[in-house]
């Protein structure tokens, strides 16, 4: 057993989402919620589906869905305490997935970095180094469990990406524009031919917290009812308001424009910054992709769209494919 893994883990503000290829090169996919608290005392035996109970550095921390969307980070950075402790988690349910992995496993990991800090070589490095840990023994507990590996290599690499390194074909001869729809920020990146733009990589603060705070906010001043961050979430996802068991046509409509406005905020972002939607593959990803489809498709009816299980995952991918590919291990797909 070789005990040498090569994750790719796409932390973001919403959800974790970690790839790996299996000793029998499937590829093997992990996603939770990122939403994490301090739990010291937590009583594992009520933990719920989707939750994780982490024990790392004689801390608990309770991880995923029971824990309120109040506790969803907002920093701009994601060199935070939070992230840390998600990709770890990210790194141990993946190694769960493999027959491979023993104790004191070696990790070849890529993770994700905004478009502006992959920029800044100063702060890319910091963040590298950051999850790394110059390279100690990590231990960390998953719910009773432990688990024990090393970082042997970690490199960033920039949020959307989405599907051009691990569907290559489809794109070495054409330009492609991928927006990268988060819960945080919306970025923008060119590809022509496989090669990123440099003077094309955007980020803007029009992530889905903006349209989910615009529409809490239209709705308390129509219905003058507060609504929690988890009433938020729930009416984003369902695209509708129901008050006392009565659905409201009239906050329906509210919740309809505030979508569309929000995708013409992207868009007046995207060419107020000199982005040209010309002879382009535009291609959208994302959890914020699949929320804003039918908006997007209006005034794009040619883009791509990744398939929904893929939405998350497509920058994911690309980041195991390029993973392999620099340090020439395992079997390319």
């Amino acid at each position: 057993m070789h005990n040498k893994f090569f994750i790719a883990v796409d932390s973001g503000k919403s959800y974790t989402k970690g790839v790996i290829r299996t000793e029998n090169k499937q590829i093997e996919r992990v996603k939770f919620r990122t939403k994490v608290m301090e739990a010291n005392g937590f009583d594992n035996d009520i933990l719920m589906k989707n939750t994780n109970v982490i024990e790392y550095e004689r801390k608990k921390f309770l991880i995923g869905d029971l824990v309120s969307e109040d506790y969803v980070s907002y920093d701009l950075t994601k060199q935070t305490n939070e992230h840390l402790i998600s990709i770890y988690l990210a790194i141990t349910k993946l190694l769960e997935r493999s027959q491979d992995y023993t104790a004191m496993a070696r990790i070849y990991l890529a993770v994700n970095i905004p478009i502006n800090l992959y920029k800044n070589e100063q702060k890319r490095r910091e963040y590298e180094a950051f999850i790394q840990q110059n390279g100690k023994v990590i231990g960390i507990q998953v719910n009773g469990k432990p688990y024990s590996f090393t970082l042997e290599k970690v490199i960033a690499l920039p949020e959307a990406l989405g599907p051009i390194y691990y569907q290559s074909n489809d794109f070495r001869h054409k330009r492609a524009l991928i927006f990268d729809i988060g819960s945080l920020n919306t970025s923008i990146l060119e590809c022509n031919r496989l090669i990123p733009n440099f003077d094309r990589m955007l980020v803007s603060n029009l992530g889905i917290n903006i349209l989910r705070s615009s529409i809490a906010e239209q709705l308390s001043s129509r219905y003058a009812i507060s609504f929690t961050s988890d009433d938020a979430e729930q009416i984003l996802r369902d695209k509708r308001i129901v008050i006392d068991g009565t659905e409201q046509e009239e906050g329906n409509e509210i919740i309809k424009s505030a979508f569309e406005q929000h995708v013409k905020q992207i868009i007046n972002y995207s060419r107020s910054r000199k982005i040209s939607f010309a002879n382009t593959e535009l291609i959208f990803i994302g959890g914020g992709s699949v929320l804003l489809k039918q908006q997007l498709l209006k005034h794009f009816p040619n883009a791509i769209f990744t398939p929904q299980e893929d939405a998350q995952f497509s920058s994911t991918l690309s980041f195991l494919k390029i993973l392999e590919a620099k340090y020439n291990e395992r079997a390319k797909a």
